[in-house]
């Protein structure tokens, strides 16, 4: 699978290089007449920008519209991209045997994706509300989402082959804990004093996360920890750790409206797989198929050693 997922890439790579110096001579010709960059003989138009930009997803033009360099840097990459074409076209790149096999191949592959595509369409309307919601009951219990925690540490190291530094690291971790765990204790005060982590200074903690993203020591004492309550010191291969819970949630299931538009995707992804399925069998089933299995298992012998 995965070589014929290489294949399918340089295969589409070989299109681009053919049809990118057409699609700059059409935008070009459609594009607005201002011109925004040139190189010697190369212009980029004000359309070119234009569209690049109206092509990139809503985060990417935010950053954009707030720093106009980055602009800049994307012009200047499509001059670099237009020279490369101009110098390709020079040398009639495209024309080359291997790389005409890879265009042929590739211009297979999208006409084949893309006709499956429309005679496996999904109707606009599926899956209605009912079919969402009886697949929400069915599913719901795999959506749960896990218990959270944001746990505070004083950190101190004490790495675990150095038998020094651990002695005197426990005496040291036994020692803070026990000021840690004072009815008046100020957790966040004793953190910056002690702990070695660098979020010490800034009062940081973990944020809400699930137990198996911490060490493996932490996470039965962690989940034994009410809200408020540290811990005794925690021996890991990097040293102790004191533990502060700050705050937890339970484990929930999400709502059908908080899952709505991810479950109607993957419904109608599936949908789609299917019918594509069905029609490529439906093809071989309205033929007599035959396979010549010796001369199959010898090509695999022969390919494949």
């Amino acid at each position: 699978m995965k070589t014929a997922q290489y294949r399918w890439m340089a295969a589409a790579g070989a299109v681009c290089l053919a049809v990118t110096a057409q699609a700059f001579a059409a935008d070009a010709k459609t594009a607005d007449t201002g011109v925004i960059a040139k190189a010697g003989t190369l212009e980029v138009q004000r359309g070119e920008v234009e569209n690049m930009l109206k092509g990139l997803p809503p985060q990417a033009r935010a950053e954009i519209k707030a720093n106009h360099g980055i602009a800049e840097r994307l012009v200047r990459s499509q001059l670099a991209d237009k020279a490369l074409m101009q110098q390709a076209t020079a040398q009639n790149w495209a024309q080359r045997p291997e790389i005409k096999a890879q265009i042929e191949a590739a211009t297979k592959e999208i006409v084949f994706r893309s006709y499956l595509a429309s005679v496996s369409a999904v109707p606009a309307d599926y899956p209605s509300d009912k079919e969402l919601q009886t697949v929400y009951d069915q599913t719901k219990g795999q959506m749960i989402k896990p218990a959270l925690y944001r746990v505070a540490q004083i950190f101190i190291p004490a790495p675990a082959n150095d038998a020094k530094a651990v002695a005197d690291g426990r005496k040291d971790a036994a020692d803070v804990a026990r000021q840690a765990q004072g009815a008046k204790a100020d957790f966040t005060a004793l953190m910056k004093k002690y702990s070695q982590d660098p979020s010490a200074q800034k009062g940081g903690d973990t944020g809400l996360i699930p137990l198996g993203q911490l060490l493996p020591e932490m996470r039965p004492v962690v989940a034994k920890l009410k809200k408020g309550e540290v811990s005794a010191p925690v021996q890991s291969a990097q040293g102790f750790h004191i533990l502060k819970l700050v705050e937890t949630t339970p484990q929930s299931t999400p709502t059908l409206a908080e899952v709505r538009d991810s479950l109607r995707n993957a419904m109608r992804q599936k949908r789609q797989q299917e019918a594509a399925a069905a029609y490529l069998q439906g093809l071989l089933n309205n033929q007599t198929v035959t396979v010549d299995g010796p001369a199959l298992n010898a090509v695999v012998d022969a390919a494949i050693k």
